[in-house]
């Protein structure tokens, strides 16, 4: 809730800006568009990381454990090696916050942002690479969001304090 009148006021201007900004990205090519859509992800994955308090000092194991446990939705994670299947439980709603507000419509090239979002989290925890395919999501007409993550190199990313040749 706004705190005075005028800042709902604002928010829908800066939500105007927002749509029309997302109505000029549709146009882009496809390569451009996934450029932004990466940039977007990040931005959102470092927003999220900080909301929900997750340290980047996790190993992929204490990742998982910890997105089991705590997030904006229920996530069910089944683990084969370095392959891992995540499923975000939306019950057929969209996650994005930007669609949850009505600020841009739900549609599937959203998904980009989401597979590179779920990449920037698990490269926060891993030495990498990390590849991310999405199998099904809400935009595509499914109750959930779900992908199949690689991770090539599961051992815990180096951190400054910890890598000699940083």
């Amino acid at each position: 809730m706004a705190d005075h009148p005028a800042d709902e006021l604002v928010r829908q201007f800066q939500d105007r800006i927002v749509a029309g900004t997302w109505n000029g990205l549709r146009g882009l090519d496809e390569t451009r568009f996934d450029g932004v859509m990466a940039c977007q992800a990040a931005s959102c994955a470092q927003a999220y990381v900080q909301l929900f308090q997750i340290p980047d000092t996790l190993d992929l194991d204490g990742f998982l454990e910890r997105m089991v446990l705590g997030g904006s939705s229920k996530i069910e994670i089944r683990r084969e090696g370095n392959t891992i299947r995540w499923e975000e439980i939306h019950g057929g709603e969209c996650m994005c916050p930007l669609v949850k507000r009505g600020v841009v419509p739900l549609e599937p090239g959203l998904c980009r942002c989401a597979v590179h979002w779920v990449r920037d989290l698990f490269a926060r925890h891993v030495k990498g690479p990390v590849h991310v395919r999405l199998l099904d999501s809400v935009a595509l007409g499914a109750q959930n969001c779900t992908f199949e993550v690689v991770v090539d190199d599961p051992s815990p990313r180096s951190t400054p304090e910890s890598d000699p040749e940083a």
